[in-house]
């Protein structure tokens, strides 16, 4: 299986802060243990406003006196050590603090993605908790990491700079430059009525731009109905994915979790949002789809899908068989 979004940098990186790995060791346990294994994983390295980093995070999580480069770094280092036969697809989420030129030396890097807002506006563009679209500097910073290479991912945009994401993509393809997109983390809209999940509209603007959409497990984006048992947020979930890929098509769905566990210790309601046992998902994620979909199907949306379209390009590899 691939998981599509992960905030794994962002752990690490909490770790280094407080000198306590026992998280990311943690699980890195449970992915290894995993007979099946999640073989990929979107890694992200999150930020937002201060006040929100300082409340969700670390007192010190952002220091303008330590570089987003170095910040960088230091979580993929960690990240390497404890999973190092993962393939990562390493991602900043939330661009407030990069400045254009940043993406030259965090591409060196080893960065591959970028989510250009978080919930809130920045100088980019406006997450989910505002109206507004995307700026110049917005459409600069996007033309500048499609020029490297660097995937765009959709997932928190507000429907005004979400557009605006959308329109500078299909400039850059009308031009001949290959875009590689998706929303990461965005569930449906018409099935959970939450802002940052996606309305058909913009699933079809996707499906416009040959981008690819990851389904995310977590329960406050899949149902409205929190009294529903585990099973049948399961089952709301594969509604997701059936809905999902009757617009998109099913070659361009991939999973996700967004698991937030390790915030548990910030607010304890996390430990209540992953529908899937992680130690066990990739059988708990097959069983479901197989009851929908095929064999075949099953597997481009597990693992195939992600893999032919997103990681190896992202990766310069071969095609998956």
């Amino acid at each position: 299986m691939v998981d599509t979004h992960y905030d794994l940098l962002s752990i690490c990186y909490v770790c280094y802060l407080k000198n306590d790995y026992t998280k990311i060791d943690a699980i890195a346990k449970e992915i290894h243990n995993n007979k099946d294994s999640v073989k990929a994983i979107f890694a992200n390295l999150y930020f937002m406003s201060i006040d929100e980093m300082k409340e969700e995070l670390d007192d010190n999580y952002y220091n303008e006196n330590v570089s987003i480069i170095e910040m960088f770094k230091i979580s993929k280092k960690i990240l390497n050590y404890y999973l190092p036969d993962i393939d990562f697809i390493y991602s900043i989420e939330g661009c407030d603090f990069l400045s254009i030129d940043d993406l030259d030396e965090l591409y060196k890097e080893g960065l591959k993605s970028i989510i250009l807002v978080w919930n809130n506006e920045n100088k980019y563009g406006s997450g989910n908790r505002t109206d507004k679209g995307l700026t110049k500097e917005g459409i600069k910073f996007l033309n500048k990491a499609i020029s490297l290479g660097i995937g765009i991912d959709l997932s928190h945009a507000n429907k005004n700079t979400f557009s605006g994401i959308i329109e500078v993509i299909k400039e850059n393809q009308k031009q001949g430059n290959e875009v590689i997109c998706y929303a990461s983390h965005s569930n449906a809209r018409r099935l959970c009525d939450r802002n940052r999940n996606l309305t058909d509209t913009q699933l079809k603007q996707i499906k416009e731009v040959n981008g690819l959409v990851g389904v995310f497990s977590n329960r406050n984006f899949v149902v409205d109905n929190h009294n529903l048992t585990k099973e049948e947020q399961k089952e709301e979930y594969l509604r997701h994915i059936i809905h999902i890929s009757e617009i998109v098509g099913v070659d361009n769905v991939m999973t996700s979790t967004d698991d937030m566990r390790f915030s548990g210790d910030i607010d304890p309601e996390y430990f209540e949002l992953s529908i899937f046992d992680y130690s066990n998902i990739v059988k708990e994620v097959k069983d479901l789809l197989l009851k929908h979909f095929s064999i075949e199907d099953t597997n481009k949306i597990m693992y195939q899908n992600a893999y032919n379209k997103v990681i190896y390009k992202l990766l310069e590899k071969n095609k998956i068989k």
